[in-house]
């Protein structure tokens, strides 16, 4: 799986509003189970309003409208998530269906 950057646009098979990519494999706690969900996201265009943040996985996404910004520091990132995911002691979670 390709690591969508921070910045990315997108929607979700679910949904219908925009939303951008503001975090890469954020912790949650769901009912007393850690796990991880691959992003997650704020509206677009509004951004962070509240506490309003949407988690969700590659899989959950329907169409990518734009890509975030990229350099050395996002490929280095990539590759150690990339090492660390091999070693993940955390469950993946799954947006309800």
């Amino acid at each position: 799986m390709d690591i969508l950057k921070l910045g990315t646009v997108v929607s979700l098979k679910k949904g219908s509003q925009k939303i951008m990519i503001v975090s890469r494999f954020p912790l949650y706690n769901e009912n007393g189970k850690k796990g991880y969900f691959d992003y997650s996201a704020c509206f677009y265009p509004t951004g962070l309003v509240g506490p309003a943040v949407y988690f969700f996985n590659h899989e959950d996404i329907d169409e990518i409208y734009f890509e975030g910004y990229e350099d050395s520091s996002e490929l280095d990132f990539q590759k150690k998530v990339q090492e660390e995911m091999k070693n993940n002691v955390h469950i993946k979670l799954q947006v309800e269906k």
